[in-house]
């Protein structure tokens, strides 16, 4: 060691063993802590892809009879993950509808058949928003059909699969066939 940072060492040990540098270490132990926090709390800000996958399954179920092309199972998961990072509360209630629907089903719900999944979904009245008086409903099934269920249902209504769906060749703001505006009506 050379006696410069001998020096330099000793230095330092006398700083931070001032008041000033008291304060300034611990000012930066605890910007370290809060970008470790804010990276764990990031991370918990978001829904895993297996929850993603269970909630686009039960959209699937829901609004269709048959398997969601890529395209919409995709724009339904971008939805999803969008809604669940804007709300703590909304994140909350799709982490729980992913635990239920997965504990209901024995398993992962996403890895069921789309039948299975269906039959499922109508056997626990998860697809059902109003409830009758004498009806004893949890407050997680309570959640899922007052809440998620119409979200998800909006979500695939309002993305070009819906939109393809009810007729429209393209989604709003998408350019369509050019042609169409071009030639005149016939």
């Amino acid at each position: 060691m050379t006696r410069r940072l001998l020096l330099q060492a000793l230095l330092s040990a006398a700083w931070i063993a001032t008041d000033a540098g008291r304060w300034f270490s611990a000012r930066v132990r605890m910007v370290l802590n809060g970008l470790t926090g804010a990276a764990e709390a990031e991370a918990s800000a978001r829904l895993t892809p297996g929850e993603i996958e269970t909630l686009v399954s039960l959209a699937e179920a829901i609004v269709d009879d048959q398997p969601l092309s890529p395209a919409a199972r995709h724009d339904l998961a971008e939805s999803i993950a969008d809604a669940t990072h804007r709300s703590e509360d909304q994140r909350a209630v799709y982490r729980a509808t992913a635990v239920l629907l997965d504990r209901l089903a024995g398993g992962a719900f996403a890895r069921l058949d789309l039948g299975d999944r269906v039959a499922l979904v109508g056997r626990h009245r998860l697809d059902v928003r109003t409830v009758a008086p004498a009806d004893t409903v949890s407050e997680e099934t309570g959640a899922v059909r007052t809440r998620v269920v119409p979200d998800l249902i909006a979500a695939y209504w309002g993305s070009p699969a819906g939109w393809a769906a009810v007729g429209y060749e393209a989604f709003p703001g998408r350019c369509g066939d050019l042609t169409r505006y071009t030639r005149p009506d016939a």
